[in-house]
């Protein structure tokens, strides 16, 4: 407004009213979600290794627990699924926090308020926070299935060792074109409607998640020996 010696209205008419949707725009805002996702993806991977590679090798005495082999593999899937959901704890304290710092420091003649739906509405936020039961389902059933596929693929790995590395990187590859399966078809037929193809995908998400389970427990049981 110095600048171009605007006053209010006309600053509001060529640029629009300050609001959360700017604040998230930022490279500040995406930096920090791309942040939390990279120290995720290491913490799939650190989560085993850690205990294969730290002191004494604290996998054996996990796995010579007197309980099934597989709750070891599940306690750990319950920590990221539990990671996960912190963070998008954490992150609605945090957006309500901007929100509020907005207020405080915009005049309120050149501030936007959005509702809560126009808030996370925003495109990254969606992922975060999908809008219907299916589609909560769909984003964080197909997140919690990559994680199991990861994790079994970590075991092939660890009990087949440079073998295991091979045998790993097919089985997620094997995974992963079952789980897109649904958008190949839909890509070249263009027949199903959204909601089709999402359940389609929840259903070959659910199918990988299972053999992923199965295949752990089997390597778990038969392939790592303490």
């Amino acid at each position: 407004m110095r600048q171009q010696k605007l006053t209010e209205s006309e600053y509001i008419h060529q640029y629009s009213g300050y609001s959360l949707h700017n604040f998230l725009n930022t490279g500040f805002f995406q930096i920090s979600v791309i942040f939390a996702a990279t120290v995720l993806v290491i913490y799939v991977f650190f989560i085993w290794y850690r205990d294969w590679f730290g002191k004494s090798s604290f996998i054996y005495r996990l796995l010579m627990l007197p309980t099934e082999r597989r709750n070891v593999y599940f306690a750990k899937l319950t920590a990221i699924l539990l990671f996960v959901l912190c963070l998008v704890g954490v992150q609605v304290v945090l957006l309500e926090v901007a929100q509020q710092i907005i207020q405080w420091i915009v005049p309120e003649q050149l501030r936007v308020n959005h509702d809560v739906i126009a808030i996370y509405s925003y495109e990254i936020l969606t992922w975060l926070y999908p809008k219907t039961p299916l589609q909560f389902v769909l984003i964080y059933g197909l997140g919690i299935t990559i994680v199991a596929v990861v994790f079994t693929a970590i075991l092939f790995e660890r009990s087949y060792h440079l073998k295991g590395i091979f045998l790993a990187a097919f089985y997620i590859a094997v995974s992963v074109a079952v789980i897109i399966t649904p958008f190949i078809i839909e890509s070249n037929i263009n027949y199903f409607y959204e909601k089709e193809i999402i359940m389609m995908t929840i259903v070959c998400s659910f199918l990988t998640f299972a053999a992923a389970i199965f295949m752990a427990d089997h390597l778990l049981k038969r392939k790592i020996n303490v």
